[in-house]
């Protein structure tokens, strides 16, 4: 039975998209706590800053992004456990260093030969005209959906080009969706490449090399492969040698002794790779897949402008092959730069928004697109049910995202990838049973996966067995180093066991694997916070809020980072713009109150405890007593000294509700009682009870997307 998944029609909610079923997307059961740090992802302790780096130091040159696709996702902390911080980034994950499919260099067209490849590769086929007619053929698998027979033609063929070349990840992914189609009949299925001359002059030397790279003897293959001039055959050969590099930095890397040595392993291979490539873009010699690797190259040396050049090319050459448009994906940093790329208007360009999309946090682009490609016939396709998971994790609409995530273990039960964003969710549900057996199940499927030692990970952690966890986070950076959910999950096992120092180093590990990844700045936020350094702290929670500039969470921090640097008015802005956006932690409110309450601002500070009062029991939350009873309290102070005595006397009996502040509240019920009998009149020139003026009444309250606050001049 084909399930069909329905993307429910969006509203926006306080700065948030939710589907409109959902009341609330953040339940108390999950988030509830009463420490200081309940709203990050995970309380600190303290340690000292490890050597070797000035803690306000950015990362550096050299964090650039690259391997695998990250994936995985930040824990946190609440309720009677802890609470997992949603990933806010990265679908797919590519594994080991033998998958990588990086890169692309520029067009080609030089001979005759070389345009008819082209050709073949925009449009599945072989097909005969100059490099213009190549690029009209690439036209022709352009963004109509009309034709899905053509497009599945279009998808077995590179999916077999691809396996061919040794990129395995980008035929699997042509693959999947190719089954998502109808099957063709024998009558219209895509015949076998056609060979050149020069294709049977390499072919003995290409099967031999294809053997030994499929078994990960890459000199080996690159060693059989010296000479030969074939397309397929030179791609194998360069592919080879970039792969040899990098499972020799891979090996050095884990056998390195510090974070210092670690970041002088470099590939030795890639400065001879890029002059030989160049050579041949120069002399425009290379095809789809050979630009491909030429900006994987490029991109590895850190010349990100020339690699973006390069792959934007490569998707006019080859718009079929995933792993340019991939590669391409992980070098935009925002969608100003993605409006100036000069993209082929392809199917294949579809996806590729969506998939971008979901990578900038525009998850209602994202589910639009997605919904579009289901409605256009790609209904069945596993990719896109995981996507869409992923955007509802991003977006913290837990239910849904377990939802399709149960559905899709139902179509593809042995399905490894995103099974680690699957477990930071029940993590979050503190789902014990259910992440239990997802372990065990993954385990016999394949305990050597990065995702697989992901999911144990965060068994143990759930267990707060904190050294297991850690040594499993350890085994998946063994197997990719470049596995971005790893390193910040280790990071917060790291303050777990108060080991602040390692901790510091896995976030930065993980902002040199993706520099967009917010999880990794606001850990380091946390860290130089619990070490009571505030100005750094602040570089780390400004450079997190620019990433998420409508999550609350980070206003919130940097809020308290002004208001410990006494630099009241930026923290007043923090703290009102977190309200605007959509308090999922119901804070907010509360600090800027107390806020208000420091510079005897009383009718500011009753207004935000009357508001943050009427947002809580709206909600029908369960909130934890503190910080109701402290507003109520308030507020029945407020109200006695502006002698509203019914007003009052009714906070002062909601006071007697709660442990903390009983007998105060009875205090002021004695007193209350008191002046009435002496014959105090309430007085009539305060405004009524409950009263909320126009700036902080909830019909007034912002709901579009802000951009991100303009605190520069007033940071340190």
């Amino acid at each position: 039975m084909t399930l069909r998944y329905t993307i429910p029609h969006l509203q926006k909610v306080e700065g948030h998209f939710e589907p409109l079923h959902l009341p609330s997307l953040w339940k108390a059961s999950a988030f509830a706590g009463t420490s200081h740090q309940r709203a990050r992802l995970r309380p600190q302790q303290g340690a000292r800053e490890p050597p070797g780096r000035r803690p306000l130091e950015p990362p550096g040159d050299a964090a650039r992004h690259s391997g695998a696709r990250p994936q995985g996702g930040a824990r946190g902390r609440g309720g009677a456990g802890r609470r997992r911080e949603l990933p806010s980034q990265t679908p797919r994950l590519r594994r080991a260093a033998s998958d990588w499919e990086r890169g692309s260099p520029s067009p080609s067209s030089g001979q005759a030969a070389l345009a008819e490849r082209r050709r073949a590769e925009c449009a599945g086929l072989r097909l005969a005209g100059t490099r213009a007619g190549g690029m009209a053929a690439a036209g022709l698998c352009g963004a109509d959906f009309s034709d899905l027979r053509e497009i599945k033609k279009q998808l077995l063929s590179v999916a077999e080009r691809s396996r061919e070349r040794g990129l395995q990840h980008s035929g699997k992914w042509a693959s999947e969706l190719a089954f998502a189609l109808e099957p063709l009949p024998l009558s219209e299925l895509p015949p076998p490449p056609a060979l050149t001359e020069e294709d049977a002059r390499d072919l003995d030397a290409y099967t031999l090399a294809k053997s030994y790279f499929d078994l990960k003897e890459y000199d080996r293959a690159a060693y059989f492969l010296r000479g030969c001039k074939s397309q397929k055959a030179y791609f194998l050969y360069m592919y080879s040698r970039y792969l040899s590099g990098e499972k020799k930095k891979d090996d050095e890397t884990v056998d390195s002794l510090g974070p210092l040595e670690k970041g002088q392993v470099k590939n030795e291979a890639l400065r001879e790779l890029r002059v030989e490539l160049s050579k041949k873009h120069k002399a425009r010699e290379l095809d789809g897949f050979g630009l491909y690797l030429y900006g994987v190259v490029l991109r590895k040396l850190d010349l990100v402008k020339e690699a973006i050049d390069v792959f934007v090319e490569a998707a006019h050459v080859l718009p079929l092959h995933w792993g340019a448009w991939l590669e391409l994906c992980n070098l935009i940093t925002d969608k100003e730069m993605l409006k100036f790329l000069s993209l082929p208007d392809t199917w294949m360009k579809e996806f590729f928004l969506a998939h971008i999309y979901t990578e900038l946090q525009l998850i209602e682009e994202a589910l639009q697109k997605y919904q579009s490609l289901i409605d256009a016939g790609f209904s069945k396709s596993t990719y896109i049910i995981s996507q869409i998971a992923v955007a509802y994790h991003n977006i913290r609409d837990i239910d849904k995202a377990l939802s399709i995530f149960n559905e899709l273990r139902k179509q593809d039960p042995y399905r490894i990838e995103n099974m680690d964003t699957f477990s930071n969710l029940l993590y979050v549900r503190s789902m014990k049973p259910e992440l239990s057996y997802l372990a065990h199940n993954l385990c016999e499927i394949d305990k050597y996966r990065v995702e697989t030692c992901c999911v144990i990970g965060n068994y143990y952690s759930l267990r707060s067995q904190h050294e297991k966890a850690a040594l499993y986070f350890q085994r998946a950076l063994k197997l990719n180093p470049r596995y971005l959910g790893a390193w910040t999950l280790m990071g917060h096992e790291y303050m777990e066991m108060k080991n602040t120092s390692a901790a510091i180093q896995a976030y930065r590990h993980a902002i040199e694997v993706n520099k967009r990844d917010y999880r990794a700045w606001y850990g380091l936020g946390q860290t130089y916070e619990i070490l009571k350094m505030p100005f750094y702290c602040l570089y780390y929670y400004r450079r997190a809020h620019q990433l998420r500039p409508n999550d609350s969470r980070m206003l919130v921090a940097l809020g308290e980072c002004y208001e410990k640097l006494n630099q009241l008015v930026e923290a007043k802005k923090c703290y009102w713009r977190a309200y605007a956006v959509g308090d999922v932690e119901k804070m907010a409110l509360v600090k800027l109150a107390k806020l208000h309450e420091q510079l005897n601002e009383s009718e500011q500070a009753a207004q935000c405890y009357i508001k943050y009062i009427q947002d809580i029991y709206s909600c029908g939350e369960i909130v934890e007593h503190l910080e109701v009873s402290t507003a109520f309290r308030y507020l029945a102070q407020y109200y006695f000294k502006c002698k509203l005595w019914d007003e009052a006397s009714a906070c002062a009996q909601k006071c007697c509700a709660f442990n903390d502040t009983r007998e105060e509240g009875k205090a002021l019920l004695r007193q209350i009682l008191q002046l009435r009998n002496q014959g105090e009149t309430s007085s009539t020139e305060i405004a009524a009870p409950f009263f909320l003026p126009a700036s902080l009444s909830a019909n007034s309250t912002p709901t579009r997307r802000v951009s991100p606050l303009n605190l520069s001049s007033v940071t340190p």
